[in-house]
């Protein structure tokens, strides 16, 4: 028994000095490695709606859980995202070209684009997703989920509803609609 205490020891001692001799190595020498960012390609543009989502799982074994659920965030941050870059589209344009007439017509054909565009985000795809260790939570796992939409059918989602409806009485002008709608979104992008 004593040999064996004795050698514990030794075998401690010896731990102990191997891992103050290795903190005096990284204490001189620090090595940065840089942090590899999830989804690098995960940035909202002018021509294509982009959500970085992010959840937590407590192991490996709820990856999978967390990931649903996740995209199902991603999915709504896109379309809160997406509903307010149409808006402010829609409101510029009317501001701009309509002076007030029709307004409730244009709301209620915003409200009904809108409905299109939110159908076709549930089905959405993930374009990439990661999961690792957690740095602000130790021992859990975070999951993050990219999601992307099209700014061009959001587009042709807004004009088909607006051209279509024969309450406004009037050509719906595309082509400024167009500048406007680019343009709103380009400040949005550039807000986020």
């Amino acid at each position: 028994m004593k040999k064996i205490n004795l050698f514990l020891g030794i075998a401690l001692t010896a731990l102990l000095v191997i891992s103050c001799g290795s903190s005096k190595e990284t204490a001189q020498a620090p090595q940065t490695q840089p942090a590899s960012v999830p989804c690098p390609n995960c940035t909202a543009t002018s021509t294509q709606f982009k959500y970085l989502a992010q959840g937590v799982a407590d192991s490996e074994y709820d990856i999978q859980t967390v990931r649903t659920l996740t995209e199902e965030n991603a999915r709504a941050g896109l379309q809160a995202m997406i509903e307010t870059a149409v808006k402010r589209s829609v409101d510029q344009f009317t501001q701009q070209h309509r002076d007030g007439e029709n307004v409730k017509t244009i709301a209620k054909n915003t409200v009904q684009s809108l409905n299109i565009i939110n159908a076709k985000i549930k089905g959405t795809p993930v374009t990439c997703w990661d999961a690792r260790p957690s740095t602000m939570t130790p021992g859990k796992i975070s999951v993050y989920v990219c999601v992307e939409y099209n700014a061009e059918d959001i587009y042709n989602t807004v004009v088909e509803t607006m051209s279509a409806d024969t309450e406004l009485k009037i050509d719906f002008k595309q082509e400024q609609y167009k500048d406007d709608f680019y343009r709103a979104l380009e400040e949005y992008s550039n807000t986020k």
